[in-house]
């Protein structure tokens, strides 16, 4: 009886020992679960948060580009105005007056060649302007040693009217100006075609140029070359002979002819322009003299004040010479120009 009682308590031991482990397996299994859900959740987060860090480091060097790029666009806008204002101050306008032409002698060129073109030159120097300040006169003498020698002296007393005044010569400085000459030739072989339709691709307008200005009945003739600008439409035509230049610009269009519509394109000289010996001088005026000191002489007239100084220089005794002109300005600046 003792043994059976035993091995029923071994038997009791065992059942509960295997529940224990059951219960501790799915405390285990659950907690595992548990532990795997919470890495995946762990790593959802460090996903979302890695994806959240690489849109703001996106965003950051995004507007990082925008800035740089508003800052170039200002600088380029800054270079050009810049770019803008050098240019127009180096800008020469200067009307070419009218001149009568006289042929004094004929040349035998070499060979024909050299009739084939018109041309002229011309020398063009520029005006320097130069503010006279009030109290201030520039005098102008025929002689340069007698300007020298009148600014040698430095201190002058002139009489202007009742009134004696000191006044001091000094030289001109002289604001930089430019020299140079225009060359301007004609062709007589060559002629600009423009307002050319945008019909036809490049090649084929090309040679529908040359087939139309080669036509003897519009004024045409053989022609050498077409240089064709498809984007400007317009073109040089280069003719094999001298006279057909002269037939075609007595009209100042031409007839072209494409896909059975005339059009009627504009002809004009082939004029080549070259600027040649450009030059930037600067100095001192040799024969001008600045006269300073005049401050006090306000009330009289300009014009009796400029005689007045023109009769004290013209004497020797006083150091002057031949006076060439006198200008004052007494009571507000005013510009003198000086030309080469």
């Amino acid at each position: 009886m003792f043994p059976d009682q035993e091995s029923n308590q071994d038997l009791s031991v065992h059942g509960a020992t295997l529940n224990l482990l059951s219960h501790s397996a799915r405390l285990i299994k659950g907690n595992m679960a548990a532990g795997e859900d919470n890495k995946n959740h762990f790593l959802k987060e460090f996903w979302q948060d890695e994806e959240l860090l690489k849109d703001k480091l996106k965003q950051t060097l995004m507007d990082e580009m925008v800035k740089k790029n508003i800052e170039l666009k200002m600088e380029i806008q800054k270079l050009e105005a810049e770019l803008q204002e050098a240019t127009r101050n180096s800008e020469i306008k200067e009307d070419i007056p009218e001149m009568k032409m006289k042929f004094t002698s004929l040349e035998n060129p070499e060979n024909d060649s050299q009739y084939l073109n018109i041309s002229c030159s011309f020398q063009v120097s520029s005006q320097v302007p130069y503010e006279i300040q009030k109290g201030e006169a520039l005098i102008t003498f025929e002689e340069e040693e007698v300007a020298q020698n009148v600014i040698r002296m430095g201190k002058h007393h002139v009489q202007i009217m009742n009134t004696g005044v000191d006044v001091v010569a000094k030289p001109v400085p002289l604001k930089p100006g430019v020299r140079f000459q225009v060359h301007v030739e004609v062709s007589k072989t060559k002629i600009n075609v423009t307002e050319i339709p945008d019909e036809l691709p490049e090649n084929q307008m090309r040679d529908k140029l040359e087939l139309s200005f080669c036509k003897s009945r519009n004024g045409g003739g053989e022609v050498e070359c077409v240089e064709y600008d498809k984007q400007a439409g317009s073109a040089v035509i280069t003719f094999v002979e001298t006279g057909v230049v002269d037939k075609i610009l007595k009209k100042k269009d031409y007839p072209l002819y494409i896909n059975q519509d005339c059009y009627r394109v504009v002809v004009s000289p082939y004029i080549e322009t070259h600027l040649k010996k450009f030059q930037v001088f600067s100095g001192i005026s040799k024969k001008t003299v600045l006269l300073t000191g005049m401050e006090e002489v306000q009330m009289m007239d300009d014009e009796i004040v400029e005689d007045l100084i023109s009769i004290h220089f013209q004497r020797e005794k006083n150091g002057g010479g031949e006076v060439d002109m006198v200008k004052c300005s007494l009571n507000q600046p005013c510009i003198a120009y000086f030309q080469e």
